[in-house]
């Protein structure tokens, strides 16, 4: 264990070093302090009035906290097993500093949970942020008193080190199996692997079940089928029949599902372990062999120039090189098929439910979703935002130098992070919102609604990326995968997620008018359009502000840093 805390203390140390010496003033890190907890707060009064709401519902209130449970726990799954896919393979076969500790005497099992270790810490931690307020939320609602948080700190470390490990052995197994010369291929493995991962766990997730009660017998077997998981399978479903035993007061074997937990939190770790030693260094070194130089492709060159023709030349020159840095480093470009796995399932989400079944009319209850819709692609946004958008300032790593004493103004350096991640991040965007209401079936203004209010929060939540990774850049980086895991990053999702909020709470009102409008009036007409109007410029106004505030602060902070 000595070992293993020695190759931990850089991590460690950077962090503690970052956090007592680091450049910031002790006012603005108490600021972030106080951001960080009204979030909590804010995610806690949301969720405790939701749960709330449930325990309302006659004899349904327990069986739909514990639905909500269980689809909180399995989103978190899914996440961690993406990115822990992804971080293993940057801390265990690509970053920087693996020449020295191979060459310093560790054990291969020193190293090997020192690095699973350090995959959990990063890939973790962020969701372990969003999870505290939602577990007190519950608690507070249900009970479950000092037994409660008990049973959290002992088993929630548990469950992240469950898709840690699978991230670990699935990257050593396809890296022994591929050479290095088809990275390439390897990758888009991993991404295949996690799209299989996320469509199964959303399969056996059943949602469209919740709206079908005419599917059961009778009411009993309806609460009955709410009531229990519908992927007992999963960690995440033994996590929520623990949680549930303490907080709904149900006769569930605490004991057992803790016993499975804990067997797989050991059994994976050494079993992973056992894999690396066996494989490791073979797939390390196809890791360091030469790689084919890459093809020259006159089609994209052109393509290339058509799209950056607009902008300025120092700012197309600039895009440019970013775009031929991302095509060329594997460890950027695969998260794209992750991103292609999440909007598979995202649009096949709104294909299986079945909204003409409820006991809403059609068009009202399209329209509520659609309005849901909204936000929950704006965050989809956001955390694709803070995995290319936050970074973008901090990848030039210690090669930034020579953009400081090239005759480009840090302003035009800026813009072009700006405009090179925006035009993709509002493509895809507009692509989800279009798609989704278009298998919503919506009337013509909740889609033109929808169509602009998401280009405009595509300006701030992009800002806010690039500004926010200027404010808090690391250019010392051992791999790219701890950049969005940052305090930086988790202050951008912080503020990207109250910017969604408030710009999607600003346009509820006019959906809220129209649809009843709809509802005892049937059409809609043209002249009615005046109403949504006003909330547009509204929000117009706030993304305005916020594109200015985010990249000027962004600018201050790269020129206090050239001085």
């Amino acid at each position: 264990m000595s070992s293993v805390a020695l190759l931990l203390s850089p991590l460690w140390l950077s962090w503690k070093n970052s956090f007592f010496r680091g450049t910031q003033s002790w006012t603005r890190r108490l600021s972030l302090a106080l951001l960080a907890g009204l979030f909590w707060i804010g995610t806690y009064l949301v969720v405790r009035r939701v749960l709330r709401y449930f325990e309302t519902v006659y004899e349904l209130g327990p069986a739909l906290a514990y639905q909500l449970l269980l689809i909180i726990l399995l989103t978190f799954l899914s996440m961690l097993l993406f990115s822990n896919l992804v971080a293993a393979l940057s801390t265990f076969f690509l970053a920087r500093d693996l020449d020295l500790i191979h060459a310093a005497p560790v054990t291969p099992n020193s190293f090997f949970f020192a690095r699973l270790i350090a995959t959990t810490i990063n890939s973790s931690w962020m969701v372990l942020f969003f999870s505290l307020p939602i577990f007190a939320a519950y608690g507070s609602v249900f009970g479950g008193g000092i037994v409660l948080y008990l049973w959290i700190a002992i088993i929630l470390p548990l469950f992240l080190l469950i898709p840690a490990a699978i991230g670990a052995l699935v990257t050593h197994l396809l890296v022994y199996a591929m050479p290095a010369k088809r990275i390439r291929d390897l990758l888009f493995f991993i991404g295949l692997f996690a799209f299989l991962i996320l469509y199964f766990l959303f399969r056996f997730s059943q949602p469209e079940r919740l709206v079908q009660p005419e599917s059961f017998g009778n009411f009993m077997q309806f609460l009955s089928a709410m009531e229990t998981p519908s992927s007992s399978y999963l960690p995440s479903s033994w996590l929520a029949e623990i949680l549930a035993g303490t907080l709904f007061t149900r006769d569930t074997d605490q004991g057992f599902f803790f016993a499975l937990l804990a067997s797989y939190a050991m059994f994976l770790p050494l079993a992973a372990s056992w894999c690396s030693s066996a494989v490791y260094l073979d797939g390390w070194s196809k890791a360091q062999e030469s790689r084919q130089g890459r093809r020259k492709h006159a089609w994209l060159d052109r393509l290339l120039e058509v799209i950056t023709r607009p902008f300025p030349v120092i700012t197309r020159a600039l895009m440019l090189k970013d775009i031929k840095t991302f095509l060329r480093d594997t460890t950027q470009w695969s998260q794209l098929f992750l991103l292609a796995a999440l909007i598979v399932v995202y649009l096949y989400n709104f294909k299986v439910l079945p909204l003409d079944r409820s006991p809403m009319p059609a068009g009202t209850i399209r329209t509520i979703v659609s309005f849901a819709n909204l936000g929950l692609a704006g965050f989809v946004l956001s955390a694709i935002a803070i995995r290319f958008a936050f970074p973008a300032v901090s990848l030039e790593g210690k090669a930034f130098w020579l953009l400081q004493t090239a005759p480009i103004s840090l302003r035009a350096l800026l813009w072009s992070k700006f405009w090179m991640n925006f035009i993709p991040l509002l493509l895809l965007g507009e692509v989800l919102i279009f798609c989704s209401n278009l298998l919503l079936k919506v009337p013509v203004w909740m889609m033109a609604l929808s169509l602009i209010t998401m280009f405009l929060m595509t300006f701030g939540i992009t800002a806010i990326g690039v500004g926010l990774g200027a404010l808090y850049p690391n250019f010392n980086y051992e791999n790219a995968a701890e950049i969005p895991t940052s305090f930086g990053g988790a202050v951008c999702m912080i503020f990207s997620i109250g910017f969604i909020g408030i710009a999607v709470m600003i346009v509820a009102w006019p959906i809220y008018i129209l649809a009843m409008r709809a509802f005892h009036r049937g059409r809609i007409f043209l002249p009615e359009y005046s109403v949504i109007a006003p909330s547009l410029l509204i929000v117009l106004a706030l993304t305005i502000v916020t594109v200015v505030i985010a990249l000027s602060i962004g600018i201050k902070h790269l020129e206090q840093l050239r001085e």
